[in-house]
């Protein structure tokens, strides 16, 4: 049974009625008690598998195709799945998934950002028309109870890493086109914040004046500055909301160093989401590694540095690949990783879970 009044809603919609409990589609499901790997005291498997599919239904059926982003609110974890096309759900304690978005249209769904009110946006890497170019990217408004998307802001360019701003406008970061813009919720005006259209490099300044290299993902801080994932320039960066331009941590040439934020490096840093208490989680892709920032600074949470798919009571022992997407539990629970296959087809296609201290 579901324990908070948001996921109660979900049933009531019926959002995961009907939702398959004994299917297949011919892929091996995992074993146990109720046909579910044990959980770990570590890092788990929350729901798909290796191979992929589109199942709906218990931990054992559910089946994604390159799942690149999740979201948690009260008690249900959403997720983009980019390759079905579709936007799903995970009840996070009865672990089933229903879906909540099929539209004709929506398609590619990537980044995923809740308004204060339980809003929905999504930003998807196709248009209201279902065109996939260079300016295809668009952001969605979905009504989860309704189970509708309305187009807010149409083919934009290609926006990945969308957030909430205190007041109300979403912050989005353009990795194809190296900018952070500012979107606003009522009109879908796009408003440029830092970095230049298509200019790429690394310059920190205010502006246009700035430069990022695939910018992929954001965050708003505590004091309200955004906090960026730069990805092919190895670095997370602050931009203020006039614009203004830092480097955080990480360096020229990628690595892997923890430690004070002066010093740590990163390779490829990309998904990223913040906990209540400031902590700010990255997801270190050249590194197959999520790492946290503490204060000034860097530490490794889960992630042996090698690409694969395995569960660990020990989180620096597991493997995770995909690390396209993050969300945490408001308390710092629990950590939500979109463990997808990078779109290089490979056999990565769940969501996992990271216990945490």
């Amino acid at each position: 049974m579901l324990t908070t009044k948001f996921a109660y809603s979900l049933f009531a919609a019926g959002l995961f009625a009907g939702c398959t409990t004994n299917g297949t589609d011919g892929t091996d499901s995992p074993g146990g008690d109720d046909g579910d790997v044990p959980f770990t005291n570590g890092v788990s498997t929350l729901a798909g598998t290796t191979a992929p599919g589109y199942v709906d239904g218990a931990r054992a059926v559910a089946r994604f195709s390159n799942p690149v982003n999740v979201a948690y609110r009260d008690g249900i974890l959403y997720v983009a799945d980019f390759d079905n096309g579709k936007l799903r759900a995970i009840d996070v304690d009865s672990h089933d998934t229903a879906t909540i978005i099929a539209q004709q249209g929506f398609q590619r769904p990537f980044g995923l950002a809740f308004a204060t009110d339980g809003t929905l946006y999504v930003s998807t890497d196709n248009d209201q028309l279902g065109h996939h170019t260079s300016m295809s990217g668009s952001i969605w408004k979905v009504d989860i109870a309704a189970k509708t998307a309305t187009v807010l802001a149409n083919a934009i360019g290609r926006p990945r890493g969308i957030v909430m701003l205190p007041d109300g406008r979403l912050a989005a970061a353009d990795y194809l086109h190296h900018v952070v813009e500012i979107i606003d919720t009522t009109s879908g005006q796009v408003t440029p914040l830092a970095g230049a259209w298509d200019a790429t490099g690394m310059v920190d300044g205010d502006g246009s004046v700035a430069r990022f290299s695939a910018p992929y993902n954001l965050t708003v801080r505590a004091d309200g500055n955004l906090i960026v994932t730069d990805y092919d320039n190895n670095r997370i960066r602050v931009v203020g909301m006039d614009g203004a331009t830092a480097t955080l941590s990480g360096g020229d040439a990628a690595g892997f160093v923890d430690g004070a934020m002066v010093d740590a490096r990163f390779s490829h840093p990309q998904a990223m989401t913040v906990a209540a208490n400031g902590d700010i989680y990255v997801t270190d892709t050249g590194n197959f590694r999520v790492r946290r920032i503490v204060g000034d600074h860097v530490e490794t949470v889960a992630g042996d540095g090698q690409a694969g798919s395995i569960d660990r009571d020990d989180p620096l022992a597991s493997e995770i690949y995909g690390l396209e997407g993050l969300s945490v539990v408001p308390d710092g629970s629990m950590l939500y990783v979109a463990d997808g296959n990078r779109g290089d087809g490979l056999a990565h296609n769940s969501v996992r879970q990271i216990k945490l201290d």
